[in-house]
């Protein structure tokens, strides 16, 4: 393997954590500020993403104003290699070790391709935890729960075997295959950097086995119950992710803000006609952010609730809807919402998913 290459001045030194089921992450930070933290998606490398033209102006763009922490998930990069469980489930896990690890009690999630779905089921799981998800690419149904034909689906299974034969070689032809949709208007040194920094990540067999997590995730029914403010963004000629997968996204996530720009690259480059707006739509997002719960901290006392309200609120924290809530508290749907509409009003909220957020930051709901 050729050394490791140099990585920005401005980025922390790498440290290290440990999954529930005892896999050792690589992890690193950049920047100073609030928390940032970035679920690992495809087959992460630390030393490429912080100085890769396809990556690192993600980087600098938030270690501006914030500190961003990012790690190489099980199986790829400097993480634990040989791994048991490759899925959406053991990915959770990773992100659950690196945010304990983190010391930080509150963070926004950011999450990329299938990150999104990390990010959507570990918000769904630690709501008292995530301040906001900042999502592009994003999907929260693979390719297997799309109802492809048969055919179709023959030919996702025979990228998997090609996947576990050719990646990790020296011949770049099957990894050009995947860059050609990843980055298909990228000029040849771009890919070429992409190629020689990401090509000894990951194993040809582990990368099979992630390509198969890949199509075989479904994280609909979470994206359902997130309840923190969401952007969600997407290029809308991007042909690894479809735009209707984004679309489907912020749809299911209530209240989100959905933004799709112009381009064709999976990861759009700074020089991109659609880079430009992604970052004017992520500074405003997180500025309106500070600025929401900047407000609410400096208020003095935290919110008064009535004890239903905070009952119902709970209930709606969790994902239930009116009628629901109503069966489980013996009420009527209709003093359910009127419940709600108080605690809104209460704490200066414009709709349910900032009413948690808000909740969750005043801690006036259980965890």
């Amino acid at each position: 393997m050729p050394s490791p290459a140099p990585v920005p001045a401005h980025a922390g030194p790498l440290s290290y954590c440990t999954t529930s089921d005892g896999v050792t992450l690589a992890m690193r930070s950049v920047g100073r500020g609030p928390l940032i933290i970035k679920a690992a998606n495809w087959l992460g490398n630390l030393q490429a993403d912080a100085q890769l033209p396809s990556t690192r102006h993600w980087v600098d763009h938030f270690a501006r104003t914030y500190q961003m922490l990012w790690y190489d998930a099980r199986g790829c990069g400097l993480s634990d290699r040989e791994v048991d469980d490759v899925s959406l489930d053991a990915w959770v896990r990773d992100l659950e070790a690196v945010a304990d690890a983190s010391g930080q009690d509150r963070f926004v999630l950011l999450g990329i391709s299938q990150g999104a779905a990390i990010a959507i089921r570990y918000a769904v799981r630690h709501p008292e935890r995530v301040r906001a998800l900042v999502l592009y690419a994003s999907f929260v149904r693979g390719a297997f729960n799309q109802g492809l034909s048969a055919k179709t689906q023959a030919i996702f299974n025979e990228m998997i075997r090609i996947a576990e034969l050719g990646w990790g070689h020296d011949a770049s032809a099957f990894r050009r295959l995947f860059t050609a949709h990843l980055l298909p208007t990228a000029p040849a040194s771009v890919l070429d950097a992409y190629d020689e920094l990401h090509k000894n990540s990951v194993s040809g067999p582990m990368a099979a086995r992630y390509m198969k997590a890949f199509f075989e995730l479904d994280a609909r029914a979470d994206a359902a119950q997130v309840r923190c403010p969401t952007l969600v963004m997407h290029v809308s000629g991007d042909s690894l992710i479809l735009q209707r997968e984004g679309e489907l996204v912020a749809s299911l996530v209530p209240g989100a803000r959905w933004v799709s720009v112009p381009g064709r690259n999976h990861l759009p480059l700074a020089t991109d006609p659609g880079w430009p707006t992604l970052e004017r739509e992520m500074t405003q997002f997180l500025a309106m952010l500070e600025a929401t719960e900047g407000t609410a901290a400096h208020a003095g006392a935290a919110p008064k609730l009535t004890e239903r309200q905070r009952e119902v609120l709970q209930h709606v924290a969790r994902g239930l809807g009116d009628k629901e809530i109503a069966r489980v508290l013996q009420l009527s749907p209709r003093t359910v919402e009127m419940h709600v509409a108080r605690a809104l009003s209460a704490l200066g909220a414009r709709n349910r998913s900032e009413a948690v957020s808000r909740a969750h930051h005043w801690k006036l709901l259980r965890p």
